[in-house]
């Protein structure tokens, strides 16, 4: 009798185990009590010693991406609530144009649900392991600076991790400026994303806001007027498919969730204006060498 329950401890012990190393990833339980990967969300925003001006628009994002003319026509909520932020001023004795991106996500159980569902991707069977459940096997959505960041812990504040083709991390979002017209060596780039600028991040903590870095452009000492293009990249679409007249090719196998256009002008007391923020089509590719670009700032 003893020898029988005896073997029978031994095998359920050896199908527990089996369950865990073979659907580990599924059996996510609650968190220890102590909190890792602490994260002080002390990110201040840039102003500037001496304003001129400000502006900012309101945009959504949806999956797949929507031209802004098909966005404003749906009547389901987006995937997130963007707003681009646009201010000049003086930066070191020049004046110069000052951008940051916010993006917003639902914080309700059915946003939740909504955004698991719009971002499931079921085609893929790896998928499952990318993705986290709490001890009520409800699945877990994203830290969303650290979803943004190129740099987030994977699994534990982020999505994914290396991708094994590539070698290198392509789960990001970037924001680029640049003039329109001038060479992508001109531009400006960022995918660094911070929390709301109070208390503290980390793997525990669900976060609902993304703001991305300040990213300045200095005005030449000889132009008066001009245009910035404001590009909202997301480096890996899988197949998703890009709207219509957007441009061909990809941006790190992904492509711009948002574009705009910035008209700026400096009027007679060398003040510079921002005459309007347009929200359009990407009329080209960013230029950026997204393989070069994070070889450069991971400094490898």
């Amino acid at each position: 009798m003893k020898l029988a329950f005896w073997l029978w401890i031994v095998l359920l012990l050896s199908v527990v185990g089996l369950a865990f190393y073979f659907f580990g990833d599924h059996l996510w339980t609650r968190p220890p009590t102590k909190s890792l990967y602490a994260i002080q969300a002390n990110h201040v925003h840039f102003k500037f010693s001496s304003a001129m001006d400000h502006d900012e628009r309101l945009f959504r994002i949806d999956w797949p991406p929507k031209t802004p003319a098909e966005a404003n026509r749906l009547r389901v909520p987006p995937l997130l609530n963007g707003r681009i932020d646009v201010s000049t001023g003086d930066c070191v004795g020049k004046s110069a144009v000052n951008v940051r991106i916010e993006l917003t996500r639902g914080e309700t159980e059915a946003d939740r649900e909504r955004w698991n569902r719009q971002l499931a991707f079921p085609e893929y069977d790896w998928m499952s392991r990318v993705r986290v459940w709490d001890a009520d096997r409800k699945w877990l959505w994203p830290n969303l600076p650290y979803l943004l960041r190129a740099d987030g812990i994977e699994r534990e504040q982020r999505y994914g991790g290396v991708d094994p083709g590539k070698g290198v991390d392509n789960d990001f979002a970037a924001v680029v400026v640049r003039p329109l017209g001038a060479l992508a060596d001109d531009a400006e780039v960022t995918a660094k994303w911070f929390g709301p600028p109070t208390g503290t991040v980390d793997k525990r903590t669900i976060v609902h806001r993304a703001f991305s870095q300040d990213l300045q452009w200095n005005i030449p000492a000889e132009s008066n007027s001009g245009v910035l293009g404001v590009w909202l990249v997301y480096a890996d679409f899988l197949e998703s498919p890009v709207p219509e007249g957007w441009p061909a090719g990809r941006e790190f196998n992904g492509g711009a969730l948002a574009f705009f256009s910035i008209h700026w002008a400096v009027d007679g007391d060398g003040k510079v204006t921002i005459g309007e923020i347009v929200h359009d089509v990407p009329p080209v590719l960013t230029g950026v060498d997204w393989q070069d670009w994070l070889r450069v700032s991971k400094g490898s």
